[in-house]
């Protein structure tokens, strides 16, 4: 593989000479309902199989691998309805959706054959008024099989405490991955595979491992993996037919002091072909000894 990165009026593109693999989203126009937010749709496997979906009709807010958060201090920076646990009903709440709004890339390009891009970006609440800023990096390298990312973010409030928490019925927050058809599907869904040898959505939801994969119906495979820095490792997982998602506050609260960054690590897999629980054990150590902090 010789992947690059090509800067675009949206963001960015991940390629392989020329064969797209990834969009980078970065200030697309969307609903403010929505939270906007950065993110990547569509990826693709290596040999052109689609992961992802983007803004499916009954969840316009999930936008293929992004970072969305339920509850910012009094902002839905996740997008759509809030689970009001007084009328026990997902409702639109008017004038609470903010914004991660993308500020600059500081740097992309190639450098010893990884593909590089530093970004900044602003969270702003549902007045406009900044809650955080934000450093993201993302690494692209080949691997047996297909490709390897390397996620860094770091969180860092700007004037009060930052307090994160997840919907108060399901429990979703933090770094997401909505799988698209015909990777996965209610009806055909994804076989999710955890560090701890659980098998399936239904098993592994809520509960703690080191790494998640998830395999297409019709082939190809994705993994998630937690990086042992990171606060409340290992975390547990928001899994669903087509949905992967790494649950930092899946079971607290979690407050941000002023003066303080929350500083988060993963790897993820984009593979043609599931790979065996050793292999991605050894894919777990290996990103285990990477001391590296970039963002």
């Amino acid at each position: 593989m010789n992947l690059t990165v090509r800067q675009t009026i949206l963001g960015f593109d991940l390629v392989d000479g020329n064969t797209p693999l990834a969009v980078y989203r970065a200030s697309e126009q969307l609903p403010r309902s929505d939270s906007p937010k950065p993110c990547f749709a569509p990826i693709y496997t290596a040999s052109g199989k689609l992961v992802t979906e983007y803004r499916p009709a009954d969840h316009t807010w999930h936008t293929g691998l992004y970072y969305g958060w339920v509850h910012a201090n009094e902002a839905n920076l996740w997008g759509g309805p809030w689970y009001l646990p007084e009328t026990d009903k997902y409702e639109h709440v008017p004038d609470t959706h903010g914004v991660q709004r993308h500020d600059s890339f500081d740097e992309m390009g190639v450098h010893d054959g990884v593909a590089r891009v530093r970004e900044g970006l602003t969270w702003l609440d549902a007045q406009d008024q900044p809650m955080a800023t934000e450093r993201r990096t993302w690494d692209f390298e080949p691997c047996d099989g297909g490709y390897r990312w390397r996620i860094e973010t770091a969180i860092c409030p700007t004037a009060s405490p930052l307090v994160l928490a997840p919907s108060r019925k399901s429990f979703y927050s933090g770094l997401e991955l909505r799988l698209g058809p015909p990777f996965a599907t209610t009806q055909a869904p994804a076989v999710h595979r955890c560090s701890e040898g659980r098998v399936g959505h239904e098993a592994i939801m809520g509960q703690a491992a080191r790494w998640v994969s998830a395999d297409g119906a019709n082939g190809g495979m994705v993994c998630l993996f937690d990086h042992p820095s990171n606060t409340r490792h290992p975390v547990p997982w928001f899994t669903r037919a087509n949905l992967l998602g790494a649950g930092l506050v899946m079971n607290d609260d979690l407050t941000v002091a002023t003066g303080e960054c929350l500083r988060l690590r993963y790897r993820m897999l984009v593979l043609d072909e599931p790979a065996t629980a050793q292999r991605l054990q050894d894919e777990f150590s290996e990103f285990s000894d990477d001391a590296r902090m970039e963002a």
